[in-house]
């Protein structure tokens, strides 16, 4: 261990004994410009690369979005066609019911009025009836003309 220690305190001198001269420091600070230049395009390549590769990615999910919005519009516009022939088939339907309802009306009416008609007629009948007692001689003929 007093070796490793002796062989530092050597380096260590020998780094602070060394006198640059001013083309080894010129070289030096433009080997470390150089170094930062290149690390700093490494850096700016790779970013731009990560971008390209986000923008490809976004271009690929914007064209997946724009064909399900596709998919979207036509189902809707089917959806539309279906039920716009519904609709008509319901219109349809209804003018029917409602030509039955109006000829069922009309029946209804007729059948009001004869029915009207019939009891008057039957009421006179029955006026009539009691009035000259014609139910009763009719009623014992035929009674006579059951015993026989």
């Amino acid at each position: 261990m007093p070796r490793l220690l002796e062989l530092l305190r050597f380096n260590i001198q020998a780094l602070f004994a060394w006198t640059p001269k001013r083309s080894h420091v010129l070289s030096l600070i433009l080997g470390v410009y150089a170094l930062a230049g290149w690390g700093a395009f490494a850096n700016k390549a790779s970013a731009n690369r990560d971008l390209t590769n986000q923008v490809s990615l976004l271009q690929t999910d914007r064209d997946a979005l724009v064909g399900r919005q596709k998919e979207l519009e036509q189902a809707n516009l089917d959806l539309l066609r279906e039920w716009q022939g519904k609709l008509a088939s319901v219109r349809e339907e209804l003018g029917q019911a409602v030509t039955a309802r109006d000829a069922a009306k009309g029946q209804l009416t007729s059948s009001q009025r004869e029915l009207v008609a019939s009891k008057k007629r039957l009421d006179q009948a029955r006026d009539r009836v009691s009035e000259t007692g014609s139910i009763k001689s009719t009623e014992a003929s035929k009674k006579a003309a059951g015993k026989p």
